[in-house]
């Protein structure tokens, strides 16, 4: 089974992934857990000095390229008969498509959970998360980070919401 959890920045999609793994004794995979990992301490000098489009574009290769190592991995776990979380990848239709796709293909099941919050909160949260850190905390995002990530985030249609778990945080 996969679970792939979508939301807006801040609505608390990793601390679900966090339930969500507990509950279902499955592996999670977060990406910006990755990201952190693997590229952001090999970041060039002041990155988040610069201009948000290339911020932006420096992180979505990095993204691409994280994702290319998580769903191999993936395979192999949902052929053992373990669940899998995924926190990422699900920011527009097209790419939730491309999860669930990938379930019909590997045979197994699938199920959507949205996370959703006012915009204050999760911009509270953010903001906090990046001064106290946390279990939850992977990387700064500062507020033209957010405001980016704001635009780029679509909301599940009513056809996806249809079969869905929707969670307000």
């Amino acid at each position: 089974m996969i679970h792939l959890i979508c939301g807006p920045i801040g609505a608390g999609k990793t601390t679900i992934a966090h339930q969500l793994a507990e509950q279902h004794s499955a592996i999670r995979f977060s990406e910006d857990e990755w990201l952190s990992n693997l590229f952001i301490p090999d970041a060039p000098e002041n990155l988040l000095d610069e201009h948000i489009e290339m911020v932006a574009a420096w992180a979505s290769e990095k993204y691409q390229r994280c994702r290319g190592q998580i769903w191999p991995v993936c395979e192999q776990i949902l052929q053992q008969g373990v669940h899998v979380v995924l926190d990422g990848a699900a920011a527009n239709k097209e790419q939730r498509d491309k999860i669930r796709q990938k379930a019909i293909k590997a045979g197994v099941g699938f199920k959507l959970y949205y996370a959703t919050a006012d915009t204050e909160t999760r911009r509270s949260r953010v903001l906090e998360r990046n001064v106290k850190g946390g279990k939850t905390y992977s990387m700064e995002v500062t507020a033209e980070m957010f405001e980016l990530m704001e635009n780029f985030f679509e909301i599940p249609d009513k056809s996806e919401l249809s079969a869905a778990k929707i969670i307000h945080t």
